[in-house]
């Protein structure tokens, strides 16, 4: 009965903005280990996606931004032209289903491990703050929570234009939009959270500081995806 009731609003097309759909189902971000080490997107992702194509939009699984933003074995990233490249066989994928795809865009931030890093660099966080209880997966196997190093005021614009350009290589690759992963303790969650933010600078304090910094991600990327087209729309999810 339940069934009857709701599949007919569930499964019929809509328009958001200039973004149509063939049905209502939105398929979440589901973080996968399935790109290997040089994080390069695969046929068994680009099979992956095409199974689950009959939603009306799908939302790629968290892809980092940058070589300093990674945090979870294997997953994929969006910083390198092989990477850029590699993502349009999904893309084609899905697309040849007529379903539209928005990648995720992701930095890890302290929730990741010097092992993840190039000359066993430190995680980087607003502060100098560690995550407490369980261990992190490694490519070295499961380690302790290491105590991040604060990011410096003057390297957070480059971390701003990390986002934008893995947005500028989300659209070559040929993907509809992009979602600012905002939440989950990772970077941009660590700044908005008094707890993981307790910065001195203009990016730290006040609500208004500590939102600065995905403001200034989110401007950026609308240069890219402006806002309010639906096929070039750029959503954001985040919580304080």
């Amino acid at each position: 009965m339940i069934r009857e009731s709701i599949s007919p609003t569930l499964l019929s097309p809509v328009k958001i903005g200039e973004l149509s759909l063939k049905n209502r189902v939105v398929m979440a971000p589901l973080t996968r280990s399935r790109a290997g080490q040089e994080r390069l997107p695969n046929a068994m992702m680009a099979q992956y996606y095409a199974q689950r194509a009959g939603a009306g939009l799908i939302i790629s699984e968290a892809t980092v931004v940058s070589k300093q933003g990674r945090g979870w074995v294997n997953s994929p990233g969006i910083y390198s032209d092989r990477q850029t490249q590699a993502w349009k066989q999904v893309i084609e994928a899905v697309h040849a289903q007529e379903t539209p795809m928005f990648m995720q865009l992701w930095h890890c931030g302290r929730a990741s491990h010097s092992g993840f890093h190039e000359n066993a660099q430190l995680p980087v966080a607003p502060s100098a703050i560690a995550i407490s209880g369980d261990d992190i997966h490694t490519p070295v196997g499961k380690q302790p929570h290491e105590v991040p190093r604060a990011l410096e005021t003057e390297e957070i614009p480059g971390i701003v234009e990390d986002y934008r350009r893995g947005a500028e290589r989300a659209k070559t690759a040929g993907f509809d939009g992009v979602e600012i992963h905002g939440a989950n303790g990772y970077l941009i969650d660590e700044f908005l959270q008094s707890k993981t933010n307790q910065r001195q600078d203009c990016y730290g304090g006040s609500l208004e500081n500590r939102y600065r910094f995905l403001q200034e991600i989110v401007e950026a990327i609308l240069t890219v995806f402006p806002a309010g087209t639906g096929w070039r729309a750029a959503f954001s999810q985040w919580r304080v």
